[in-house]
């Protein structure tokens, strides 16, 4: 069986293909240019791989996110209840930095002459108190529709629990203009939270005509090269879905690619035998930080697209990511302060860094690491990219060095430091911020710049271990292969916890659980390969916010139901430190996760299991070191680093698509399967 993954970020497009049979993996990487099926077939080309022969196909992509953080999507209106058309400009009254002087909410992507309020009104329980007037709803239709749209998003008042008025407004629109794309809320997430739930609407809406008429082009693509396998695209929360069901709901694909690298760091800390690992992510464009505890990944539902907390609520279950625009190509620049930054703007791949030649004049991260003798000018990306570091100094000494009264050296430093520090922030604010002592976790680092930058990252925070798995430029496609097919259904049912309510829960399950079975198995999975998991929300009564508790599958008997209980106050005392087992707790949603699963590979990541070579290093350079300024460093090739045999630093060790550098402090050995385990050492 053969499997092949495609990761479109920003900069790159990584390839993996995995030949089950052979056990052999192949990984390939391009450019990631304005048209992405381009970069996809580069990768085809260069792995020699032929899309007729695959078995499985799935793909990730970070566009979806994109189309919205630089406002490139699709002319949108919004249809809303009549008196509450205002919703994305009321937004949430709460401030996250209430010293922060220069706060502004983000611009709604709906402008308010793009709304219309339907003359309609639902209750909470779903029952009808206003009928919908068809006619006032087509004329407002009808007067959107004249401004140019090309989408449009629905949004009613308490459709969660009644979606009649929504489905039927969905009809007029697919009527009245089958080109224009419709999005109905309850289509997307029957949760209460009337700002968040029409964003998700609005989000789905933006991304809609540019997202799906990509992977148009890529199911396209596909069918014309033969392929009669699997495709499946990645979601934000960890699962896959065809592509049919991405076009139809792409705001699921918005964390796509770097989802993909969460699953394969928790496979390695499961294979290494690590319960905790920070998964470290520094690519070409943002640097991310995700958690895997006690093996389990984690999951956030709930998301900011632009900003945690400050940017476009997605109300959808989510790999819980921190992400940061201090990648390799992130640009460094002086604000209107004078102040030294990084990000959130990136050279991209095109012109990219200064030092690709290739017209950029932005100085960014990876100029800086040039500059320090980190990377090789003559095997950056296995030699297809000759870096310039005389272009990289001179752009780095006119925009940062000059103004600050520094040489370019220095000002490379500063560099370097600030986008470590930046990162290290990050990981902190998923750890420390959340109450779990980083210390007692691994760090997995991945990306084409991680493992340039994650011993000093894991300094700071004291992290003790660095482990840099194999293929790590490519990680988030090889953690794309061990994805099973997954979707959600949440259904808000705000009610006491007791007794009483165990029928109605189970019959409400059940209901979730007949519309879901059925869509899986239209994706191709029989009955034997779908598996559905019950989880409630709850909270204590008169609190905003909710924990997620596993159900048991089927009969709740008394004792099940203590059991959930008991679960809920051991998980209100791990978050908050504390709990009120004497109150009664209540449900909020109720949630299904139902799974279609993949047969999965064993991954065998090692390029080289025979490892016969002495480990001599290629070649010396001057390296630069914070504590210790520029060392005389051996310069190895990954593939060539004999299993079992401990390197003290400093040293670097050089592969296809990334660089990993150990400090003079720092020692790494090779392990069994092929992983960099770094021991972090102190600079005092």
């Amino acid at each position: 069986m053969l499997r092949v993954a495609t990761d479109v970020g920003g900069t790159f497009t990584d390839f993996v293909a995995f030949d089950e049979q052979t056990g052999l993996l192949t990984a390939a990487k391009a450019s990631t240019s304005a048209d992405i099926i381009a970069g996809i077939v580069e990768c085809f080309r260069k792995s020699g791989t032929a899309v007729a022969g695959l078995d499985h196909f799935v793909h990730g992509s970070t566009v979806a996110i994109n189309t919205v953080i630089e406002r490139k999507g699709a002319r949108t209106g919004l249809l809303a209840t009549e008196g509450f058309r205002h919703v994305l400009d009321l937004g949430r009254g709460n401030i996250p930095n209430s010293f922060d002087l220069m706060f502004e909410t983000p611009r709604p992507l709906v402008a308010p002459h793009l709304r219309h309020g339907v003359r309609e009104r639902m209750l909470s329980d779903g029952t009808i108190l206003t009928a919908l007037d068809a006619g006032q709803a087509l004329a407002g239709i009808k007067a959107l529709a004249a401004n140019g749209l090309e989408s449009i998003a629905i949004c009613l008042l308490h459709s969660y629990a009644n979606p009649e008025h929504e489905r039927a407004l969905k009809r007029l629109v697919e009527e009245f203009d089958p080109k224009l794309y419709v999005t109905a809320s309850s289509d997307i997430i029957r949760q209460y939270r009337e700002y968040e739930r029409t964003s998700t609407t609005v989000l789905n809406a933006y991304i809609g005509p540019k997202v799906g008429a990509y992977l148009h082009e890529l199911a396209g693509f596909l069918g014309k090269e033969a392929f009669r396998g699997t495709s499946m695209i990645m979601q934000s929360n960890g699962g896959t879905m065809t592509i049919e069901a991405a076009r139809a709901q792409p705001v699921r694909m918005m964390e796509s690619g770097p989802v993909g690298g969460t699953m394969a760091a928790a496979y390695i800390g499961k294979q290494l035998g690590y319960d905790n690992v920070v998964a470290f992510d520094m690519g070409g464009t943002t640097a991310k930080v995700s958690m895997v505890k006690q093996g389990e990944i984690e999951v956030a539902d709930g998301y900011f697209i632009g900003g945690e907390n400050v940017g476009y609520p997605l109300q959808l279950p989510v790999v819980d990511i921190i992400e940061i625009g201090a990648g390799g190509g992130s640009i460094a620049h002086l604000d209107e302060t004078g102040a030294l930054k990084i990000g959130p703007q990136s050279a991209g791949a095109v012109p990219g860094p200064v030092c690709y030649g290739r017209g950029g004049t932005q100085p960014t991260v990876t100029d800086a690491d040039l500059m320090l003798g980190r990377l090789n000018p003559g095997y950056f990306l296995g030699g297809e990219i000759a870096l310039h570091p005389g272009e990289a100094a001179l752009a780095i000494e006119r925009e940062i060095g000059r103004p600050l009264g520094l040489d370019s050296l220095s000002a490379a430093r500063g560099i370097v430091k600030l986008a470590d520090i930046s990162m290290a922030h990050a990981v902190q604010s998923m750890t420390v911020q959340r109450g779990y002592d980083p210390r007692d976790s691994v760090m997995v680092a991945f990306g084409g710049a991680g493992p340039l930058h994650a011993v000093s990252v894991a300094r700071e925070l004291g992290i003790k271990t660095v482990v840099v798995p194999p293929f790590c430029g490519i990680f988030s496609a090889v953690g794309m292969l061990l994805a099973d097919a997954k979707d959600e259904y949440v259904l808000s049912h705000i009610g006491t916890f007791d007794a009483a309510a165990a029928p109605e829960i189970g019959r409400l399950f059940a209901t979730l659980e007949a519309e879901g079975a059925p869509v899986m198995m239209r994706a191709g999975f029989s009955a034997d390969r779908i598996v559905m998991k019950r989880a409630l929300e709850m909270r204590y009564i008169g609190q905003e916010f909710t924990l997620l508790v596993d159900s048991p599958e089927r009969d709740l008997t008394p004792e099940a139901m203590d059991g959930i209980r008991r679960k809920f106050n051991q998980i209100y005392a791990a978050r908050y430190g504390h709990a009120f087992p004497e109150l009664a707790p209540e449900i909020v949603s109720l949630r299904l996760r139902v799974y279609g699963i993949f047969a999965k590979p064993e991954l065998n990541l090692r390029n080289d299991p025979a490892r016969l070579t002495q480990g001599r290093p290629r070649e010396r350079r001057p390296v630069y070191f914070e504590a210790a300024g520029f060392v005389d460093c051996a310069v190895h090739r990954r593939q060539e680093l004999p299993a079992g045999r401990t390197f003290d630093g400093p040293l670097v060790i050089e592969e296809h698509s990334a660089t990993t550098v150990i400090s003079p402090p720092d020692s790494v050995t090779a392990d069994e399967f092929g992983n960099l385990v770094i021991s972090v050492g102190s600079d005092s």
